[in-house]
């Protein structure tokens, strides 16, 4: 059981910290959002120093914060406690902190203010703009990438965007596209990741009214403005094909969209799909089998898959 501070905090907020084994973060968040404790965050969380070749572990500890008032979180945490015990997970496994906090629980950028920090994956050092780049401890060939307070997007938290980095990477090191098409952009995280690699012509799109100017704004505090552009349009609205497509998307929007998708990857190109928690992963593969794309590579962290495919 956790001792509660809840009741000795003269804040009349707090800010809860649960951490779990990384496969049921989502599900947390989810039954956190679902049963009316507010909006929570949840990041897998990596020693500062990771490499991109440093091994994966699928215990590897996640984190999921939420911010709630005070005379509520004990009635929460009691909550979330025996979900604990109902998905069998033993007290070592998990640990609750609790953290008086003194911003308005209705300021999501409060939230994400209080709680993100900078990592790295895969070479990349992601920090917010809040974070003073020269107090980073970044490496020689490190690529330091900047996003912006509050982002609604991607943050390159989610399972699947780092697996989505990571691909990136090694596209770039071992046959570098020169030309790259992010569908489902957001926050234009992936498309500039792509252009920071040296991607010389990037696009992205998506059907979010807010996303193209943050993508583009994300673009420009990363001085690749020049090499991105983005608009307001879902997969169907992209024209040409393309060696390199990433489409960090959702199941269902995958399978929906494979024949599309198939169409905008070039002959021999390369397609990025993520999103796909495990139950949905093969009727996404059989979904973009019969549009003619060939599996190279499955992914997994967690409960969830991406992959990399090839356009025969």
């Amino acid at each position: 059981m956790t001792e509660s501070a809840c009741s000795k905090s003269d804040s009349s907020q707090t800010l809860l910290r649960f951490y779990l084994p990384n496969v049921w973060d989502e599900t947390l968040v989810a039954m956190l959002e679902t049963q009316g404790f507010g909006h929570a965050v949840a990041e897998s969380t990596y020693a500062f120093g990771a490499l991109a070749s440093d091994a994966e572990h699928p215990q590897r500890e996640s984190e999921v914060r939420t911010l709630c008032n005070s005379d509520l979180c004990d009635g929460i945490v009691q909550t979330v406690e025996s979900w604990f015990q109902a998905w069998g997970l033993t007290e070592s496994q998990w640990r609750i902190d609790l953290e008086p906090h003194f911003v308005d629980e209705t300021d999501p950028e409060a939230l994400w203010q209080a709680s993100w920090r900078p990592f790295r994956c895969a070479g990349y050092v992601i920090h917010a703009d809040f974070h003073p780049r020269e107090g980073l401890p970044i490496r020689p060939d490190d690529i330091p990438l900047t996003i912006f307070a509050g982002s609604a997007f991607g943050t390159g938290g989610h399972a699947t965007t780092r697996l989505a980095l990571k691909v990136l990477t090694d596209w770039c090191k071992t046959d570098p596209p020169t030309r790259l098409l992010d569908v489902g952009t957001g926050s234009g995280i992936l498309a500039v990741a792509a252009a920071l690699r040296g991607v010389q012509e990037v696009v992205g799109m998506d059907p979010d009214l807010q996303s193209p100017p943050q993508a583009a704004r994300t673009a420009e505090v990363n001085g690749v403005g020049a090499q991105c552009q983005f608009w307001r349009g879902g997969y169907e609205t992209a024209r040409g094909t393309w060696p390199a497509v990433m489409a960090n998307l959702v199941a269902d929007l995958l399978q929906d969209g494979a024949r599309d998708l198939a169409q905008l990857v070039a002959p021999q190109g390369k397609l990025f799909a993520g999103g796909i928690l495990d139950l949905h992963w093969q009727p996404t593969c059989d979904a973009f089998a019969s549009r003619g794309l060939k599996l190279e590579q499955k992914l997994e962290r967690g409960r969830w898959r991406a992959g990399i495919w090839i356009k025969s």
